[in-house]
């Protein structure tokens, strides 16, 4: 009877999360995928919300969330994979509806094609709220979990490449992953030297 009650009790957490959250992040990377060109007389306000924007809207992101998701709400990997796509199938399906009413001007595309664009984002995002969910998991269980964060982030940098450095927002969002990237090797070194302690006390 406890149990369920903690089941209950869990699911509506998760909801509420994915609900709050999801529309965030959905109206977040429709502004990012509308964002003006900053120009010189750009105010500090407009940079620091173009800059969340774009961070919010970036894969990085987007599988920290749901790492967050199995971290937080599954106690299981099966859980933690169920919870981690559910997460992301609603916040790409958020995605798509407010920017539908965010769009300008409306694109004629084909059935076929509509249903082929919505196959690999739907696909993708189920893939990647799986995979996110899974290491968020297993970050309770193992630190080293983070590698694979760490790995993604580096791809992320390689893929904005050289020209990403060109621009404040870009450059910004760049300087952010590195932050990271520093800060998860920092973590799992320390971590590491606090097992190789306990292993030499035993």
């Amino acid at each position: 009877m406890k149990e369920n009650k903690e089941n209950r009790g869990n699911w509506r957490k998760f909801i509420s999360f994915t609900f709050i959250v999801g529309l965030i992040v959905a109206f977040f990377s429709v502004f990012s995928d509308n964002l003006p060109y900053m120009s010189d007389g750009v105010t500090v306000i407009e940079l620091i919300i173009s800059y969340l924007a774009v961070m919010i809207n970036s894969l990085p992101m987007w599988f920290i969330l749901a790492m967050l998701v199995g971290y937080m709400f599954s106690r299981n990997i099966r859980e933690a994979a169920l919870l981690g796509a559910i997460y992301t199938i609603s916040a790409i399906s958020f995605y798509f509806v407010i920017g539908h009413f965010n769009t300008d001007a409306a694109v004629s595309l084909s059935f076929k094609e509509q249903a082929f664009i919505y196959a690999s984002w739907y696909g993708a995002s189920t893939i990647g709220g799986i995979l996110g969910g899974i290491v968020g998991f297993l970050i309770k269980k193992t630190p080293y979990a983070l590698l694979v964060l760490l790995a993604g982030l580096f791809l992320q940098l390689f893929v904005n490449g050289i020209r990403s450095w060109s621009d404040i927002i870009g450059i910004a969002q760049n300087v952010t992953y590195c932050l990271m990237i520093v800060s998860i090797v920092i973590y799992l070194v320390i971590m590491k030297k606090n097992e190789g302690r306990e292993y030499l006390r035993m």
